[in-house]
């Protein structure tokens, strides 16, 4: 398959250097402005969301089945087929319902989930730390000697 476009063809590159093991500076800096605009727009998402579901009243029971939602569509979203069946998204409205969330956003958000939002909306469910990570810099000579430095320190 041929990518067209600047940003599939940067894509391109990014997939055949990670699969050769490096990547150029420009190329490095690029995915990581994507990746910290992607994971700040689902962290913004998931704390929307979740606002307002608890802004409605959402009870605790409809958390737990929303998380359980969430999760059934990363798996399926892992095996390339839709985040939600019919009966999915007709729960997703419920809970939406129940929390006075229009059925509109229900059906917006069932379009626009996709894996990363869904773990980021779980890990604020169920409360997991929080870590700031960015594309890690070029392995050196002197990054793998600290490496090896913090080891000895911790054993």
């Amino acid at each position: 398959m041929k990518f067209i476009g600047g940003f599939f063809q940067f894509a391109r590159r990014v997939i055949d250097a990670a699969k050769k093991g490096g990547l150029g500076d420009s190329d490095t800096k690029k995915l990581d402005n994507l990746l910290t605009r992607t994971g700040k727009r689902n962290t913004i998402l998931a704390k929307g969301i979740l606002s307002s579901l608890s802004a409605g009243g959402a009870s605790d029971k409809d958390v737990a089945r929303f998380s359980e939602l969430l999760q059934g569509a990363e798996r399926r979203i892992a095996e390339n087929k839709e985040p939600f069946n019919a009966q999915n998204r007709a729960e997703l409205v419920d809970v939406f319902k129940r929390a006075y969330v229009s059925a509109k956003t229900a059906r917006w958000f069932s379009a626009q989930i996709d894996e990363l939002l869904a773990e980021e909306i779980n890990e604020f469910i169920v409360g997991s730390p929080r870590v700031d990570v960015g594309v890690p810099a070029k392995k050196s000579v002197k990054f793998e000697k600290e490496l090896e430095e913090k080891k000895k320190m911790k054993a």
